[in-house]
């Protein structure tokens, strides 16, 4: 047995040594200690030893050739042989590349390290040499590229960090700024903690431990053992996607080295965290299928993404062994997926499926081409299809199935149609047969938004009922860097009147009643908005998102201090000719007009006749530059972009709009002159409509001790009954569906238990017939959800 001196500073990684020690390999006789320079606290033990797993009969073996597989995998979809040649050749001497960004210390980029591209070369060049690399037979096992490898890793050890303080306070007092730093830290955390260690230990966990030298397989656990110490020293960001990413590299280090309790523990922290978090502003997977990240940011796109895509590999290594997931663990994270199917849209011109923006927050700052989170879905939906077909899992099966089917015309990703509410975030999805429409808003219990490492500094306004219709997918793609920020489609806003900056991009809202109630088909989103950061601005906004492929939007109770415009976004995004106004196509472009009805890029919008609005309408050719709004190297772009807003003249008078998604312009002006919905009331303390169409009426009381509202409507078995009355003494929102006698009511505040409902039949001043509902509102995790009952 070959043993290595062991050189620890941290009772939990002494206690992974003594482990690596003692649980050595079946017909294995070569076992590695964990080597670290860098100290955790004493209470580390402590928590890693008081969750002792039966390790007995663990079969290391099968798991470790299943991540090995998965890696490979990965990294065969972005590598090609001509990348290995390159990297192989341009090697020099010391082990390091002429073309990647080096700098250290407080001079480093803070987002995506450029200096991890060193180990990220070094990655794809392991799979080559293991084998399995798809069209890189001839680099298996080739000795010069296993002497450059080790050579690249070897220079890197060499100058990684050894003050702890550097881990994760970089540019503090305890690992100070130093313009002559040549030892490789990052003054962020991640890239010292997660980005650079998961890199490190997969290329040493592809080379083999039997391959490794005794100073480099020394250093590998180093590197990913200081990561996983991490759990021993509490950081507020060891939460959510960050948990499944350090012991992620556990893992992989006790694969490496054959420590069956190293990988236990890991494995029982990844499914202590997979599980539903009802705490609001948690991060992690909600009750909803939404995903938190930042303490109230709705991140499913990116840390969202990355959480499933660590489980997924996870748990299809572990499968028919002791360390797979529970019925817990099984059930929250089939409730991700099946939320995140709703967040999903395909772009018909690229054949691409994208993450809708509203749940990338920062990343909005990237194009395309960067490869980040805006580039596509970065879900391997096969292996998602096998994880559901061994776990017997539908909603794993058929968000991969659903998803598969491409070549549509359309942005509606797999085919999927309703409406849903995520109450614990703030964000309504509405679904038809060709659109996607997302609506974000943010309350006491959500963020506006976030500008973390330079990325996204004038996303202040990303939540104030941000609206995104997709309709071929495309309408929003790479416009960022040029569009007006201050014309975020579908928000209310006095115009310029917040300064964007990064520092003050990030703020909770100053109102609890935000949020909404949906029947699956239809729904009703309810946003009670003051400006976080000037408090200038206030307003109530209501979104109905109807039968029929149509939305209505009313705003009441406009309160502004400044003297400049406030508008109304209806839309801002790529220009696809012709623009239609009142049935005839523009051939001017800019201005304002008292105009009844616009259409643009398949989607039309009448205007309310009696409300102090003017339409102005823009389409410019404008050229953004990608670096002014986050990292991205990309150079400026050029793009056309089209932007609708209505000026709110009176602040006195509310206004409204419909919206008709889906539609060509022939069809949408014969919808217009079918139009058949009542404005019930619309003011500061009702926002009511009736869909005569479909029979369905929609309300929001926003007082707290509720109000009453109206609809000149009938009763079918008291046809002498021409007027409801409908009295909540409470503030809530409310769907009536006439035909099924369906209520669905919700708490959008989120602080109520119970209230009640009467619904009062009237001929005149007669009663016809009543009915009175006792509602219970769900608490807890699933407070601002809807609650179903029938009159």
């Amino acid at each position: 047995m070959r043993v290595f001196p062991i050189y620890l500073l941290s009772p939990l990684l002494a206690y992974a040594a003594q482990a690596a020690l003692t649980d050595s390999a079946p017909n294995s006789s070569t076992t590695t200690p964990v080597v670290s320079t860098i100290p955790a606290t004493n209470n580390a033990t402590k928590t890693l030893t008081t969750r002792a797993t039966d390790v007995n009969n663990i079969n290391l073996n099968d798991i470790l050739d299943r991540r090995l597989v998965s890696i490979i995998s990965q990294l065969s979809s972005y590598t090609t042989t001509d990348d290995i040649a390159r990297w192989r050749s341009s090697l020099d001497s010391n082990g390091k590349w002429t073309d990647v960004d080096y700098a250290t210390g407080c001079a480093a980029q803070r987002a995506n390290w450029p200096a991890g591209e060193h180990w990220g070369r070094l990655l794809s060049m392991a799979g080559a040499w293991h084998g399995g690399l798809t069209g890189a037979d001839e680099y298996r096992k080739d000795a010069n590229l296993e002497s450059a490898i080790f050579l690249g890793m070897r220079w890197w050890f060499d100058r990684d960090f050894t003050n702890p303080g550097c881990l994760y306070d970089g540019g503090s007092a305890s690992c100070p700024c130093d313009s002559a730093e040549t030892l490789l830290w990052n003054p962020n955390w991640f890239s010292n903690v997660i980005g650079v260690p998961r890199l490190v230990i997969d290329t040493c966990m592809i080379m083999g431990r039997k391959e490794l030298p005794e100073d480099v397989m020394n250093h590998c656990m180093s590197m990913a053992t200081r990561s996983y110490g991490v759990f021993g020293r509490p950081k507020n960001f060891m939460a959510g996607a960050n948990i499944l990413d350090v012991s992620k590299i556990g893992i992989d280090a006790g694969l490496l080295s054959f420590n069956e309790s190293l990988v236990a523990d890991a494995y029982d922290r990844i499914h202590r965290e997979i599980t539903i978090k009802n705490v609001v502003k948690s991060d992690g997977i909600r009750s909803d299928g939404s995903f938190g990240q930042h303490g109230g940011l709705l991140y499913n796109g990116n840390y969202g993404r990355d959480y499933s895509n660590d489980a997924l590999e996870l748990e299809l290594a572990a499968l028919g062994t002791q360390l797979s997931a529970g019925s817990d663990s099984k059930d929250a994270l089939a409730r991700l997926y099946e939320g995140s199917r709703w967040m999903i849209f395909y772009n018909a011109v690229s054949g691409i499926l994208h993450w809708d923006f509203s749940v990338l927050p920062r990343f909005i700052s990237f194009p395309v081409i960067d490869g980040q989170a805006t580039a596509n879905l970065r879900i391997n939906l096969t292996a998602v299809e096998e994880l559901g077909n061994k776990w017997m899992s539908s909603s794993l099966s058929d968000f991969a199935t659903s998803l598969k089917v491409g070549n549509l015309p359309h942005a509606n990703a797999g085919n999927l149609k309703g409406n849903r509410m995520f109450y614990t975030n703030d964000y309504m999805v509405h679904r038809g047969e060709q659109y996607v429409s997302t609506l974000k808003m943010f309350s006491s219990r959500t963020k506006t938004s976030e500008c973390t490492n330079s990325q996204n500094p004038f996303g202040f306004h990303l939540s104030d009922g941000a609206l995104y219709t997709y309709v071929k997918g495309n309408e929003y793609e790479d416009i960022a860097a040029a569009w007006d920020w201050n014309l975020i489609p579908g928000t209310t806003v006095d115009y310029k009147a917040t300064t964007l900056k990064c520092s003050r991009t990030q703020f909770f809202g100053l109102h609890a009643f935000v949020g909404g109630v949906s029947n699956g088909h239809v729904g009703l989103a309810a946003m009670r908005y003051t400006n976080p950061e000037t408090k200038s601005l206030s307003w109530h906004k209501a979104w109905f998102f109807l039968e029929g492929d149509m939305q209505h939007v009313m705003i009441a109770n406009i309160s502004s201090t400044n003297q400049g415009p406030v508008y109304s976004v209806l839309d801002q995004n790529r220009y696809v000719g012709p623009l239609v106004v009142d049935g005839e196509e523009k051939q001017e472009f800019n201005g304002a007009s008292k105009a009844n009805s616009l259409w643009h890029n398949n989607i039309g919008y009448i205007l309310d006749p009696n409300g102090k609005t003017s339409i102005s309408f823009n389409v410019e050719q404008k050229r953004g530059d990608w670096s002014t709004i986050g990292i991205s190297t990309q150079p400026p772009t050029n793009v056309t972009i089209f932007s609708a807003r209505l000026e709110h003249t009176s602040l006195n008078t509310s206004s409204s709009y419909t919206a008709f998604l889906g539609t060509d312009s022939s069809t949408f002006y014969l919808k217009n002159r079918q139009f058949s919905l009542q404005s019930t009331q619309n003011d500061a303390q009702v926002s009511a409509i009736y869909d005569q169409a479909h029979e369905t009426l929609f309300a929001i009381f926003w007082n707290e001790f509720g109000g009453s509202a109206n609809f000149n409507i009938t009763h079918p078995k008291h046809p002498d009954a021409d007027n409801l009355f409908i009295t909540a003494n409470r503030n809530m929102a409310l769907i009536y569906d006439q035909r099924t006698s369906n209520v669905t009511v919700s708490d959008p505040s989120q602080t109520l238990t119970t209230a009640t409902i009467t619904f009062s039949f009237r001929k005149a001043e007669k009663e016809a017939r009543r009915k009175d509902l006792v509602v219970n509102f769900p608490t807890g995790g699933l407070s601002g959800s809807s609650v179903f009952q029938q009159i």
